[in-house]
């Protein structure tokens, strides 16, 4: 059985496995990651393509059962290549060449002076080189495990939060879930209220940098978070990071004759180069859609453009500004309280994410020493003749042997002889 995943051609196909779904996972919308239409746009293909997508898991690749026996393949092979090299490692550490070693040597010059005394010497410099390879593998198994347990125990979750409202300390809070086989569901300790969302944008519209400003909620005063895009921030259970994905969100309110008010947030998503826009459901048949310009100064809104339909046809549109109604025919209105912004937090839980930061380390380090490091073994022979003695020095690098011919020439000259 070690054989088998020893050989070449298993850890090849391993290799092209975890390649081919990682492209896959970072190619197609994931679950969890991408935008919701993105993610939904993988099953608008057909019944086989539908097939596909449950049974290749390709909305959730990297927690796909495939790409968890890829993994677990892969653990396998490179503990066994861990294992071999590790103790090859303490093999080497403890050799000391032979004067017969350096025969073949690339480097070796022979001559005559006068007699010193001086004894023959072996030397070996740069041993630490050979631990190079071990390292980089045992890092490479590191990020390999690490993988593996985020995707067996590990949960990211999602919630649009606007500005004013509060995260609940509960599972039921958040969104969507996607735990892994034997993940616990993500919450936060502590209750966690958005306060505000700043942007900035390039002149052509495309954003630039997102702030958000966030509070949790405590009974000895609300303690201010801060975070940006690419900027985590750690909470007792894991971390929270923030997406792109952010707009104004309109707080709407329907009236209608014999029923009760019913309110909502719409969450308006960007539609055009300049305006943000969705449909707010309403009671029965009705549906609003709603419109939102956004000033050229970079400025917050301050109007929506609102227009009410009952199936294909207008009842009712205009511009509303925060705190105005639209009246509606037969009685009722819509209502505007305000245009917040919103925006998109991600929490995540991974048990192994400074299992990942060793291996990375590891593997940095261990390449640094396989190619900044390099072996290399000394020789200087000294024969009594007489008045004079004969020496042979020699050089003996184990990799990259055109590099040291200047450290080899100094070696020489240090010990009498010519070049």
């Amino acid at each position: 059985m070690r054989r088998v995943f020893r050989s070449p051609a298993t850890i090849v196909g391993e290799l092209l496995c975890i390649t081919l779904l990682g492209g896959l996972g970072a190619t197609l919308p994931q679950a969890g990651v991408a935008p919701a239409d993105k993610a939904a746009h993988l099953r608008i293909h057909g019944a086989f393509v539908n097939a596909l997508v449950d049974h290749l898991a390709l909305d959730h690749v990297f927690t796909s059962p495939l790409f968890l026996v890829a993994l677990g393949f892969a653990t396998v092979s490179l503990s066994i290549v861990v294992v071999e090299q590790i103790r090859r490692l303490a093999a080497q550490w403890k050799l000391t060449p032979t004067e017969g070693a350096f025969r073949g040597a690339p480097f070796r010059a022979e001559f005559t002076r006068p007699s010193s005394g001086a004894a023959t010497t072996l030397r070996t410099r740069g041993r630490l080189g050979l631990a190079g390879s071990p390292l980089f593998h045992l890092g490479l198994l590191c990020v390999i495990l690490a993988g593996a347990l985020q995707a067996v125990f590990g949960v990211s979750s999602v919630v649009d939060l606007y500005e004013g409202e509060v995260l609940p300390p509960t599972v039921e809070a958040w969104g969507a879930q996607w735990p892994g086989p034997l993940g616990s569901p993500f919450h936060l300790d502590t209750p966690l209220r958005l306060v505000s969302v700043e942007s900035t944008r390039y002149g052509g519209g495309d954003l630039r940098t997102l702030r958000l400003q966030l509070a949790e909620v405590a009974s000895n005063g609300d303690q201010m978070r801060e975070m940006g895009i690419n900027q985590d921030l750690p909470v007792p259970r894991g971390r929270l990071y923030a997406d792109n994905q952010h707009g104004p969100a309109a707080l709407v309110e329907w009236s209608l004759p014999a029923e009760p008010p019913q309110r909502t947030a719409v969450l308006l998503e960007k539609k055009e180069a300049v305006a943000f826009g969705a449909y707010s459901q309403g009671p029965g048949h009705l549906r609003a859609r709603i419109r939102v310009p956004m000033p050229g100064d970079g400025s917050r809104p301050g109007l929506a453009e609102v227009r009410v339909l009952d199936g294909p046809a207008t009842l009712a549109e205009g511009p509303l500004r925060p705190g105005e109604s639209l009246p509606l025919p037969g009685g009722g209105a819509l209502k505007l309280h305000g245009l917040p912004y919103w925006a998109r937090l991600h929490g995540n839980h991974d048990p192994a994410i400074g299992l990942a930061y060793l291996g990375f380390a590891l593997a940095l380090l261990g390449a640094a020493l396989t190619y900044g490091v390099t072996r290399v073994d000394e020789l200087v022979a000294v024969t009594p003749e007489g008045e004079f003695e004969r020496v042979v020095v020699a050089l003996r690098p184990h990799r990259f042997a055109p590099l040291f011919r200047e450290r080899f020439e100094r070696l020489v000259r240090d010990h009498g002889g010519e070049v």
